[in-house]
């Protein structure tokens, strides 16, 4: 009995460390240090996450986004080594940091910004 209450036991604790370590949205996508953790080096419009003074990439404002559309910001989450072989933004798909599903739930985000 007390087996089965220590094995019942490590696998709750099993599954909610695996449940705490997978980020639910996109915002927490975004926070995330071992995910994008993309409020390193941009800025979000006020209101909509966390306050930066990161300025190494640009500002993420909704107007830029929607005007560089879904395909290019894939794109640019993906490998933006493509596009800019000397970037320091990390290649998230390219490095399996971030699998296809993020990349598409960061990509509605960036796009829904106001």
């Amino acid at each position: 009995m007390a087996r089965r209450l220590a094995t019942g036991a490590l696998m709750a604790a099993a599954a909610i460390t695996a449940h705490a370590q997978r980020p639910t949205s996109a915002l927490e996508l975004f926070v995330q240090r071992d995910k994008g953790h993309c409020i390193a080096c941009h800025q979000l419009p006020a209101g909509v996450g966390p306050a930066s003074r990161s300025d190494l990439g640009p500002a993420l404002q909704g107007t830029r986004m929607r005007a560089l559309g879904k395909a290019a910001l894939r794109e640019a989450i993906a490998d933006p080594t493509k596009a800019n072989p000397d970037t320091v933004m990390p290649p998230y798909g390219k490095h399996h940091i971030l699998d296809a599903a993020e990349i598409d739930r960061l990509v509605d985000f960036l796009d829904a910004l106001p």
